[in-house]
């Protein structure tokens, strides 16, 4: 027969008329437990016991192929598996299960067709342990999925691998790093010269050039498959080895050194006259970290080291090079803690100072006056919440006393290794809080540990980020109705969205700060037309129409009173200002242009999360405080608005690129966002490293820039400070 069959292939000429291998009586609880869903026609299942293999039951679609393929076979093995030559290895009772812990994988028939199976081990009607297999052909869907997926994790000038793909490849393999079972490098490249080629034949030349690059090093086995593109002409090599006994330190760099000496050479094309060379910097893990972040800055001091010491050269990271470790100890930040909506719930307290109890990366309040007055958060009237660590200094009276403990959760960690002693002290320590009404938050909590009693008292939790286990993280979740999880370094959307289906109920990260890929740029409706037009306006470098912006504001009365709001607000420090002609003669261009700019960026991303615009001006701020005291001279004025606009093509879905299209600014602040050598470029990264908590980076930026530790963070401090002020109005 030339129809297709239920499968969507040639007929086999299997008799239809076949006698069934299963019968409905013999799948009573399976039916109750899957409902419609075993009849429907795009998905396969089979339930499957011991290693015998015996095939209990299958729905009609699976059945069919058994039918057709091995005849009355009612053994998955000589049945089913012959269809998928992969299934034995992933099946509990197949023999080889090295890859269980993967439940849901894909795998390809003998036909070439793709699916995504899912595996679940029950109990069948009769009280015996079973392997339920589900299948669905996505053999259609697999060319969207692949555009999708190199829309993710591929540069698309180079082809290679790029940054969220490294990252994720590295948390991969992090535990196995911690557990002393791999060791390896992380070795950053950074082409030579590359700024020249750009500048004198332009960028298309720079394009082949990396892309010529990137081929001739995959042709080497060593770089083939583990070279990624940060971006520009940054590339990093990630190389991993199985630990098998004790490790040599020399040994082990010269085995290095000979695998990164071949990119050494000068690389140019026929049309050019200009060469680049490669200069390596290299951080060995453990030796040098355990963490993506970390290894990445030390592999980034020593590119710095390689460049200032004649370029083209290997350099291994060495301790003395790290100068950050002197200014650690400053730093304060916020990171936002949202719920699903993107509404802000509160942050984390994030400090390095006063050698906080726990896990010495949250406030600790051993000087608790510290970050409190510091950032005047009891004067903050809002709703948010603010997680700090656990101290004894938290049950002193005097604190007892004065901190507002509606406002504050405290964190309890708990240890990896959760010892009966470790237990009883963690009991000891959140019963106590919670006599002295705090809310609770626990951290570190590994999904298999016993700590039940501690999840009885608490209101909140983290999961330990070495934790991958997703499956058994959904079952606390389910049986610990009354906490509420909150899911960590949530950066990405597909962290957002993997979070979700987890069961988390609040998120700490940056995801609102990543722009949809793919996703059709946002209109900007009429309501906001008078902010977008203002922005314009004052974004330019050119002289500013006052007659215009005056026309736009009192044609629009909430616009205006809106404007005269924040020029009367404790931020901006004028009183009793009435119209714009007297901001104007107040003020003056320089200063209005700041402050029509916040006007109009809090009206266009008013139905955003709250935490870009409060980014945003912050950034603003922070680095206006700053800019006076670097060496080379920059224009606060500027740096203001590159800060404030940095964040903006996400609230309004665009690229940079088509921002700066409708947006006219001065070519520093343009050439700084699409490009690493602006003026404000490397300005840009510190903001990102400073929200990231990543201090090492960040002291890196304060070193160079020879500045004062203690002014960057009191200018962090005053920043947000004055944000707050602004957000009251």
């Amino acid at each position: 027969m030339s129809s297709k069959d239920a499968l969507g292939k040639k007929d086999t000429g299997a008799d239809k008329a076949a006698k069934p291998l299963f019968k409905k009586t013999d799948m009573p609880s399976l039916l109750n437990d899957l409902g419609s869903i075993f009849d429907l026609d795009d998905l396969e299942i089979v339930v499957v016991r011991d290693r015998k293999c015996e095939a209990l039951v299958a729905n009609p679609r699976a059945e069919a192929r058994m039918i057709a393929k091995a005849g009355n076979a009612s053994e998955c093995k000589t049945g089913f598996a012959k269809c998928f030559p992969e299934l034995c290895e992933r099946c509990p009772y197949g023999g080889k299960s090295t890859q269980t812990d993967k439940k849901t994988f894909e795998l390809s028939d003998i036909e070439g067709r793709t699916y995504v199976a899912r595996i679940k081990e029950i109990t069948w009607f009769d009280g015996k342990p079973a392997a339920i297999f589900i299948f669905r052909d996505v053999s259609e869907d697999k060319p969207v999925r692949d555009r999708l997926y190199n829309l993710a994790y591929v540069d698309q000038l180079t082809s290679v691998p790029n940054r969220q793909k490294l990252r994720e490849d590295f948390f991969a393999i992090e535990e196995s790093i911690i557990e002393g079972q791999l060791h390896g490098v992380v070795a950053l490249f950074d082409l030579d010269n590359f700024k020249t080629v750009n500048d004198t034949y332009g960028h298309n030349t720079g394009d082949v050039v990396l892309r010529r690059l990137t081929e001739h090093l995959e042709e080497e086995d060593v770089f083939a498959g583990h070279l990624y593109r940060l971006g520009g002409d940054e590339f990093v090599l990630l190389f991993v080895d199985k630990t098998e006994g004790e490790i040599n330190e020399d040994r082990l760099r010269k085995h290095y050194t000979d695998i990164l000496t071949p990119a050494l050479r000068s690389y140019t094309l026929p049309s050019i006259e200009v060469s680049c060379t490669l200069s390596i910097g290299v951080s060995m893990f453990p030796k040098h970290g355990c963490r993506f972040s970390e290894l990445l800055r030390k592999a980034d001091i020593a590119l710095y080291k390689a460049k200032a010491s004649g370029r083209n050269k290997i350099t291994f990271f060495e301790e003395q090079y790290d100068s950050a470790q002197k200014f650690k100890d400053l730093y304060i930040n916020m990171q936002p803690v949202l719920s699903d909506t993107g509404k802000t719930f509160g942050y984390e307290l994030i400090d390095r100072g006063n050698n906080a109890e726990g896990n010495g990366q949250t406030v600790s309040l051993t000087d608790s006056t510290r970050t409190l007055d510091a950032l005047g958060l009891g004067d903050i009237n809002n709703d948010s919440h603010y997680f700090i660590s656990y101290s004894k200094q938290l049950l002193n009276p005097m604190v007892l006393n004065n901190l507002p403990k509606d406002k504050f959760i405290v964190q309890v960690s708990i240890p990896a290794r959760l010892t009966k002693e470790a237990l009883l002290n963690d009991i000891k320590i959140a019963t106590d809080l919670k006599k002295n009404n705090y809310k609770l938050a626990l951290t570190g909590l590994h999904s298999g540990s016993s700590a039940t009693e501690l999840l009885a008292v608490a209101d909140y939790c983290k999961f330990s980020p070495l934790d991958k286990n997703t499956e058994k993280k959904k079952e606390v979740i389910s049986a610990n109705k009354k906490v509420m999880f909150i899911a960590t370094d949530v950066d990405q959307r597909s962290d957002f969205e993997e979070a979700q289906e987890t069961g988390y109920h609040l998120y700490q990260g940056f995801y609102f700060n990543q722009p949809m890929v793919g996703k059709k740029t946002k209109e900007i409706n009429p309501m906001k037309v008078n902010y977008f037009r203002l922005l314009k306006l004052s974004s330019t470098s050119d002289y500013m129409d006052f007659r215009e912006i005056s026309s736009i504001i009192s044609a629009d009365v909430a616009l205006s009173y809106k404007l005269l709001q924040i020029l009367n607000s404790a931020a901006v420090g004028l009183r009793n200002v009435s119209s714009i002609a007297n901001a104007v003669a107040y003020m003056g261009e320089e200063s209005l242009r700041k402050w029509i700019a916040v006007l109009a960026l809090r009206g266009i991303a008013e139905d955003q999360p709250i935490e870009l615009v409060r980014m945003s001006l912050i950034r603003a701020r922070f680095g206006e405080l700053l800019t006076p005291h670097f060496q080379i001279e920059c224009n606060p004025q500027q740096v203001f608005m590159f800060g404030m606009l940095s964040l903006l093509h996400i609230a309004l879905e665009k690229t940079k690129e088509q921002l700066l299209e409708e947006i006219h600014v001065a070519d520093d602040i343009r050439d700084s966002f699409l490009t690493k050598t602006g003026i404000y470029s490397d300005l840009l990264r510190f903001y990102e490293n400073y929200e990231y908590a990543n201090w090492e980076a960040v002291s890196a930026f304060v070193d160079e820039k020879n500045l004062e530790a203690s002014l960057v963070s009191d200018s962090y401090i005053a920043a947000t400070k004055w944000y707050s002020d602004l957000a009251t109005t």
